[in-house]
């Protein structure tokens, strides 16, 4: 025969009962505080990359291209508050081939983050690869640069075949605000503050 619950016992499953229900109301009120400016002051209108090719120089392949982002005044505002903006460029270089796939021959993924610096009145444009940082005056100054990608070197010539075609791929990622992932997975209007280009392919010959 099985016993009666004790009145122990359902004191404690009411009492766990009572914690996850505040629990859920504290992660709807954490979500909430944290997606409203979000929705608010979001990423609007298409990331794209208008541009982009290979110089050689120095027997070193280098990334030149033009991206459009798509940055409001609201973003504008919320960048001069603080709020930081990242963005991460890939690269793709394939071997074009006639009967089998295409064979990789490089790939990189590059990242950069932009924050306003209160105690010197700058906006600080970091290359997250390479620790290099830019000072920057104003916020279109700040936008201005990371809309352009000058000289960023990326393949060495030697692993590049004269007598080979090959396209190279680039696109774009956006990413603005600090909503942490756990949050992010069960928001489902995440493309607030989200963006991604399409590819950007071009041929290259040596």
């Amino acid at each position: 025969m099985n016993a009666a619950p004790s009145k122990y016992s359902r004191i404690g499953s009411a009492a766990a009962a009572q914690r996850r229900a505040a629990l859920l109301l504290a992660c709807a009120a954490l979500m909430g505080s944290v997606c409203a400016p979000a929705r608010a002051d979001g990423l609007e209108g298409r990331c794209e990359v208008r541009s982009a090719d290979l110089e050689l120089k120095d027997g070193v392949y280098h990334l030149n291209a033009r991206l459009d982002l798509p940055l409001t005044d609201a973003v504008r505002r919320g960048l001069a508050e603080g709020v930081p903006l990242s963005m991460e460029l890939d690269l793709d270089i394939e071997r074009v081939r006639q009967l089998l796939p295409n064979s990789r021959v490089a790939e990189l993924t590059q990242r950069y983050h932009l924050q306003y610096n209160a105690v010197s009145a700058r906006y600080i444009l970091r290359n997250d690869n390479s620790g290099q940082q830019e000072s920057l005056g104003t916020v279109d100054a700040a936008l201005e640069q990371l809309s352009e990608i000058h000289g960023l070197p990326v393949l060495d010539k030697s692993l590049i075949a004269a007598d080979r075609r090959y396209e190279a791929n680039v696109r774009a990622k956006v990413d603005y605000g600090t909503v942490p992932f756990s949050l992010r997975v069960l928001m489902f209007w995440v493309n607030e503050w989200h963006r991604e280009s399409d590819w950007y392919t071009w041929t290259l010959q040596p």
